[in-house]
């Protein structure tokens, strides 16, 4: 018999930008974020992602991006960090729902193959 956790929670905004929503179900984290992923958001997005790869419930983390229109390479560098830490520690990190501009960004530096369900 399997118990599941089902907790959701809407956060602080991250950044006038970014928003997110965190939802967890058991062993799997999930954070939808909207808006924009820049520069400015990136460090307060690297510190809650961080907080929930980190929790000892969390085994799969995975970032819905639906609902994100933009992205920088500092969001990638984030979501690579993010992707080490999850390695390090036995989990996995996959991102979901990407948009035109996010996976453009992600394929022309030939990164999304690395964020698809958590993949080795």
């Amino acid at each position: 018999m399997a118990l599941f956790c089902h907790r959701t929670r809407k956060a602080p905004t991250l950044d006038p930008d970014l928003q997110e929503v965190s939802q967890d179900r058991g062993t799997e984290s999930e954070v939808r974020l909207s808006g924009q992923i820049t520069i400015d958001s990136s460090p307060n997005l690297r510190v809650l992602l961080l907080q929930r790869i980190e929790s000892p419930s969390c085994e799969l983390l995975t970032v819905d991006l639906g609902d994100i229109a933009y992205l920088d390479t500092s969001g990638i560098a984030v979501f690579i960090e993010i992707l080490k830490a999850a390695r390090s520690q036995g989990k996995n990190f996959r991102l979901t729902g990407l948009r035109e501009r996010p996976r453009y960004l992600l394929e022309t530096t030939r990164l999304l193959h690395l964020f698809d369900k958590g993949a080795p």
